[in-house]
């Protein structure tokens, strides 16, 4: 019998509030079903909701991506069934993405709470001194552009406030907290949970 899902109700926000995020997520084990919110008053200023399925081994299996903003409306979906390749479908049509074959987790900019995909996959909260290289199937926001990017994530402790990993992608490197189920609750100076 499977066990039900766990919900829970996460924010985000950026040091200076100009970007917020709210996702539903519900947990068990390894899958996951997420629903998010992001509103940026940034330069370019715009608004995107996601929604993304984890399977039970922690593999991101489909994502709907949706943007707006000063231009117009966008969304994309990126799917993928086991051992098969990752399918973008946007208005422009369906097209396989060869370039994301070693892509197993997706990552949306501006979303903290997708740095928790790779993390829990990999199980990084569970093991000081675990690491990992991946690469992920990266959104762009508000354009989204999905390209290839390699992250590394190394366990450096675990403390009553959460799980300090220290990764690094093309923005350098960083520490972010996660808590014991593997979901973002920060990045200093970047974003963080609040509630």
């Amino acid at each position: 019998m499977t066990e039900p899902m766990t919900a829970r109700m996460l924010s985000y926000s950026s040091p200076d509030g100009s970007t917020v995020e709210s996702v539903r997520v519900a947990l068990n084990e390894l899958a996951m079903r997420a629903t998010g919110y992001i509103v940026s008053t940034r330069e370019p200023a715009f608004g995107a909701s996601y929604s993304v399925v984890v399977d039970s081994g922690g593999r991101t299996r489909r994502i709907t991506v949706r943007s707006d903003d000063l231009h117009g409306e966008r969304s994309l979906t990126l799917t993928r069934s086991p051992g098969g390749p990752w399918i973008a479908e946007s208005v422009a049509g369906s097209a396989t993405q060869p370039a994301l074959r070693d892509a197993v987790d997706v990552y949306v900019a501006e979303s903290a709470f997708s740095a928790s995909l790779p993390v829990r996959r990999l199980g990084l909260q569970r093991t000081v001194g675990a690491e990992a290289e991946v690469t992920v199937a990266s959104i762009s926001l508000p354009d989204l552009n999905v390209t290839p990017v390699v992250r590394r994530g190394r366990t450096e402790a675990i403390t009553d406030d959460g799980v300090v990993i220290a990764y690094s992608g093309p923005h350098g490197e960083r520490h972010m907290l996660v808590d014991g189920d593997g979901l973002f609750v920060r990045s200093e100076g970047l974003t963080e949970r609040v509630r």
